[in-house]
């Protein structure tokens, strides 16, 4: 009984521990073609910290497009979103974010699309 307790117990714990917060959507979405684009929204397998996250929005030629902080969605603790104020000239962008997952972990990654008329 009590090896089975134990075994109950370390799994557990090493599934706690592969926990990490990956990104599962995004708007506008990689590779995609955009012709307003108003706001950059990602949503995330499990909640984040927004106050340890960031996204960063960057030209092609990786110069930061300079926008308020990510903010949670309020309805959803997974969702970063980034309001941007005036629509993005016609371009190729780059959306870089890093997470803090509820557990601590933390994981980044990026993708690019293209800003239209």
């Amino acid at each position: 009984m009590r090896r089975m307790i134990l075994a109950a117990v370390l799994f557990l714990l090493t599934g706690a521990a592969w926990s990490h917060a990956h990104l599962q959507n995004a708007q506008p979405a990689a590779d995609s073609k955009s012709a307003e684009v108003t706001q950059i929204r990602l949503v995330f397998s499990e909640p984040v910290e927004p106050k340890l996250s960031t996204i960063r929005l960057e030209t092609e030629e990786e110069r930061t497009v300079v926008e308020p902080s990510a903010e949670p969605d309020p309805k959803d603790a997974s969702v970063l979103i980034v309001h941007l104020y005036e629509k993005l000239p016609p371009g190729v962008y780059k959306v870089r974010w890093t997470v803090v997952a509820a557990d601590g972990h933390r994981m980044s990654g990026s993708y690019s699309f293209l800003a239209s008329r």
